[in-house]
């Protein structure tokens, strides 16, 4: 398997239909610009274990169609971390299992920052039969949609989602920035992530001139944490272990760990930025036991040279060439020896 790079690389019958439809960026933004004229009522599903910018370009994107007069809903298969409750347009999101029949009826629904349609887990029964709008900027999405706004050189979802809202009419209000600003603030690690451009950087700035405080974004994304996150933090960090001379880093969360620190699942986000930021190493992995202790999230991090997204694809997952990630059932003893045994073997390290 090749990981040197330099730069960044169904079921149904609605899918079958979709899949394979691509088109340019402009075609893309005027047709979802006019479906959602011909449409009154709108989902937006997000990807399970929803993340920053998942959540902040779904938020965003709900609040644009609602000025729109729309009847929109961002709806996950799992809940929001904490560390987003300060965001704007909450009332307008829910979870899949909370929605009765006949509560809403979507005629379209629009996929954001999912690689596949089969990513937003138990969400995916209200898009059955619509029409499918796919949003993301991952390398490894399938262009599952009837319409593909996908981009793998924009930062995050939220840029997409942002460019849009402005082919749509929709003026950017302080609300919709501070969420695409999180979108995107998130997804580029505070715009310190090699997936940072000019123009992420230009576009952040008019976000800020239409009143997104970024210190206080800051504050409550980067520097407020939780005491039970911590404690599960020091527990994640007592199994780092090295491997390739220092270019191969690995912790493990298991149950114990969560229940033992008090801590909730998401808050075992961002744990693997720790191994990353050690010197010397290139490739970072986290083995994280599922509630269930049936499978293992594995999360792959890299600084500059290996693409995990290779790695993680040949797993059954997917993502960014500097970060992916894969749900691999068995053990987490099973996991992680299948998972260190392939990354040992890699013919890359003779190479760094």
């Amino acid at each position: 398997m090749s990981v040197l790079m330099n730069s960044g690389d169904t079921e149904s019958s609605t899918e079958a239909t979709a899949a394979g439809n691509t088109e340019s960026r402009a075609v893309a933004l005027q047709k979802i610009r006019d479906i959602v004229a011909a449409h009154e009522s709108i989902v937006v599903l997000e990807h399970e274990k929803p993340d920053g910018d998942c959540i902040g370009s779904g938020l965003g994107l709900v609040l644009g169609l609602q000025m729109m007069g729309k009847k929109a809903l961002l709806v996950s298969q799992d809940p929001h971390p904490p560390v987003y409750d300060f965001l704007p347009g909450r009332a307008f999101h829910t979870r899949a299992g909370y929605l009765e029949p006949g509560d809403f009826s979507p005629e379209v629904a629009i996929f954001v920052d999912c690689t596949g349609p089969d990513r937003v887990g138990k969400a995916r029964e209200l898009a059955e039969g619509k029409v499918w709008v796919n949003i993301d900027h991952h390398i490894s999405n399938s262009n599952f949609g009837h319409i593909n706004l996908v981009d793998p050189e924009a930062s995050a979802s939220g840029e997409l989602v942002m460019e849009l809202l402005e082919t749509l009419g929709v003026p950017l209000t302080q609300d919709i920035g501070t969420c695409l600003y999180v979108a995107i603030v998130t997804d580029t690690g505070g715009f310190r992530y090699q997936n940072t451009s000019a123009k992420t950087m230009r576009l952040a700035a008019k976000l800020l001139d239409i009143g997104v405080k970024a210190s206080e974004v800051a504050d409550q994304v980067f520097e407020t944490r939780s005491l039970s996150s911590l404690l599960l933090l020091k527990a994640a960090l007592g199994t780092l272990k090295i491997y390739q001379n220092g270019r191969l880093a690995a912790v493990t969360v298991t149950r114990e760990m969560l229940r033992s620190a008090g801590a909730s699942p998401d808050e075992s986000d961002g744990i693997i930025n720790y191994p990353r930021s050690i010197a010397g190493v290139e490739v970072a992995v986290c083995f994280k036991e599922t509630e269930d202790g049936r499978g293992v999230h594995v999360s792959f991090r890299s600084r500059s040279r290996v693409d995990v997204a290779k790695i993680a694809s040949s797993l059954g997952g997917g993502g960014h060439p500097r970060a992916s990630g894969a749900l691999i059932p068995g053990s987490i003893e099973e996991v992680s020896g299948k998972v260190l045994g392939m990354l040992n073997n890699l013919d890359v390290w003779t190479d760094l």
